[in-house]
């Protein structure tokens, strides 16, 4: 269970990661084809994506550091009676 737990943060880090700039990228493309924009509009929201990219990705590096930390300070479930040497 704990591999599949840390391949969702590796999935979720990867598309908080490319999500922002793909869909920034194609916005800005369909915004310079509808209203005729010069190529200054893809680079000014490539810029703003690829800001809101490093955002998300220091946000979800955070998250999974203090997940962690919380898993590896937690103390260990006391003996039952039939696990006792």
């Amino acid at each position: 269970m704990k591999r599949l737990s840390l391949l969702l943060w590796v999935t979720q880090f990867g598309l908080s990661v490319l999500f922002p700039l793909c869909f920034f990228l194609l916005f800005a493309v369909w915004l310079q084809k509808r209203f005729q924009l010069g190529m200054w509009i893809v680079i000014v929201l490539g810029v703003l994506g690829f800001l809101t990219s490093i955002s998300t990705a220091r946000s979800c590096i955070r998250s999974m550091l203090k997940d962690s930390e919380a898993a590896s300070n937690s103390p260990e479930p006391p003996l039952s009676f039939n696990d006792h040497d």
